[in-house]
């Protein structure tokens, strides 16, 4: 996801700073005490700059080094062949081309879902999203608001392609719904609330909502493959410190934002407000969400719901198994004899 409208987003960085990734992982040595994270603008993964600025990482003598790039253009070939260790982003995003089942790439952990930040606003007289069949609906082909009206158009029995798309970008998305041919607008907060309360086009509501959608729209953590099989350990911290920066949001959210807010330079107010729609997973999620201790795993069926919703677009070849993608065990266990 890219957003760019507002404090609540995930951008490209500029082209320097996309250099920055490169200087920093090419005088990296990949070794079992630091990690190189490169990953977008976007709240939901403070929990690691707050678990260096708060010492977590410290502690377990893991040193980890940030950047913000989404462009996946840059991250994902360096991830790829070890040029730097993990990024994040969401797992529909993460799925789509060029992954392949045999990538040097693993999701070793979950970190945030979208339960509010991301939807679609539908125009007047749109009342359900079967609505938009033969209508045109404006938005970026893997944007969260995309995937949810894909898949909620097939939950109804219907394809996607039974919509007329207009693809924009999504900064754009306020401008666009102006048009009183677009029936609906994929967005994200703080847009989408300030597209309802200001647009002219009264009646418009939010159609679909991300808090809707059970995890549909959850952010990942995915590591180069090769590194994390030859130095689990070094991994084990990374998650143990996410966990617990999430476990200070949970117990202590002011001393949360006063340690993250800085490093995406807004106020903890701003960040307070705009983290509304969205939900840290915490360490008994991720038990969840990797089917730990025999329940079913949340994040394969988040994944065969998105494998479906990605081919119907045309965004990956063909499905890639869960399996393939996801390594549950890491989690099984992962604060046994250590400190939370």
């Amino acid at each position: 996801m890219i957003r760019t409208s507002g404090t609540l987003f995930r951008t490209v960085v500029s082209p320097l700073l996309a250099m920055v990734v490169i200087v920093v992982s090419a005088t990296a040595v990949l070794a079992d005490d630091r990690i190189n994270c490169a990953y977008p603008y976007w709240f939901g993964f403070a929990p690691v700059p707050v678990a260096i600025e708060v010492g977590y990482f410290a502690e377990e003598g893991l040193e980890v080094e940030t950047v913000f790039d989404n462009d996946r253009a840059n991250v994902l070939p360096g991830l790829e062949i070890g040029d730097i260790d993990c990024t994040m982003r969401t797992i529909g995003e993460h799925m789509s081309r060029p992954l392949t089942a045999d990538a040097n790439l693993v999701v070793i952990g979950v970190i945030d879902v979208s339960v509010g930040a991301d939807g679609v606003v539908g125009a007047p007289g749109i009342e359900s999203v079967t609505d938009l069949i033969g209508r045109t609906f404006a938005g970026e082909i893997n944007h969260p608001g995309t995937l949810m009206t894909a898949h909620a158009l097939k939950q109804a029995g219907h394809s996607f392609d039974e919509v007329n798309v207009r693809l924009i970008a999504t900064d754009d998305g306020q401008a666009v719904f102006e048009d009183p041919e677009v029936a609906a607008v994929a967005t994200w907060e703080p847009m989408l609330s300030e597209i309802v309360a200001n647009t002219s086009r009264t009646g418009s509501k939010v159609l679909l909502s991300s808090a809707d959608f059970n995890g549909l729209i959850t952010d990942v953590v995915i590591v180069n493959k090769s590194d994390y099989e030859a130095n689990r350990e070094k991994y084990a911290k990374f998650m143990r410190g996410i966990y617990r920066a999430v476990d200070l949001f949970n117990n202590d959210p002011e001393a949360f934002l006063a340690a993250a807010a800085p490093n995406y330079d807004v106020t903890p107010d701003q960040m307070k407000a705009d983290l509304a729609g969205v939900y840290y997973t915490s360490y008994e999620d991720a038990l969840e969400f990797f089917g730990i201790g025999g329940q079913a795993p949340k994040l394969k069926e988040v994944v065969a719901g998105l494998n479906d919703i990605n081919v119907d677009l045309d965004l990956m070849d063909a499905p890639i198994a869960y399996e393939a993608m996801v390594d549950p065990t890491l989690t099984d266990g992962l604060f046994d004899g250590k400190t939370r």
